[in-house]
């Protein structure tokens, strides 16, 4: 495989999106972006008919506070097309990105991406099922998707931070809570 911008990359072939669920951390991105703390959960919805997808990340590369979130629902059929995708956020003033799955497997999915035609927009990244992957298995990843990918390769590439990224407790604690407060007011009506 020749190397080329993201543009001009088929996507991975025989691609089943409902495969790509779970969660997963960006563990690489080239050329090195300021990014930091990103955990992205995906989900199949109806009917494994569409994938809804959830980005955590911080706002700024010193914070480890993953305090910006984003979602976006997308048809299954069209992440399995090895042509592209299109993903737009429901972010005041997002920029509509194309994304290519080029590899994957239960511990990583390679992706490219580019926001226009002009091949400097051209970007590549990998997700990790874990946030602490094992660095020489990372570097096979990355020599992989360099294969592939033009300005995906080890000097460009740069390892993204996840170590001590965390993010707010409410969106897990808010729906127990409400549980047992309805619980508890049941309880009471019952016995008045």
């Amino acid at each position: 495989n020749a190397q080329t911008p993201c543009q001009s990359v088929v996507g991975m072939q025989n691609l089943n999106a409902t495969k790509l669920t779970g969660v997963w951390y960006e563990s690489v991105r080239a050329p090195a972006a300021n990014v930091g703390c990103i955990e992205i959960h995906i989900e199949s919805i109806n009917n494994d008919t569409e994938l809804a997808i959830t980005t955590w990340s911080s706002s700024s590369l010193s914070s480890s506070y993953m305090d910006q979130q984003q979602s976006v629902v997308l048809n299954t059929t069209v992440v399995n097309a090895n042509t592209g995708f299109n993903v737009t956020y429901n972010t005041t003033n997002a920029v509509t990105t194309t994304y290519k799955v080029v590899g994957s497997d239960n511990n990583y999915i390679s992706l490219c991406g580019y926001t226009s035609p002009d091949t400097n927009t051209s970007f590549g990244l990998i997700l990790t099922a874990s946030r602490s992957p094992n660095a020489t298995w990372l570097q096979g990843v990355v020599n992989t998707t360099s294969q592939v990918l033009s300005n995906f390769n080890s000097t460009l590439a740069v390892n993204v931070p996840q170590m001590n990224c965390y993010a707010s407790s409410a969106s897990t604690t808010l729906p127990v809570l409400s549980s047992v407060f309805a619980t508890i007011y049941l309880f009471m009506k019952f016995l008045n």
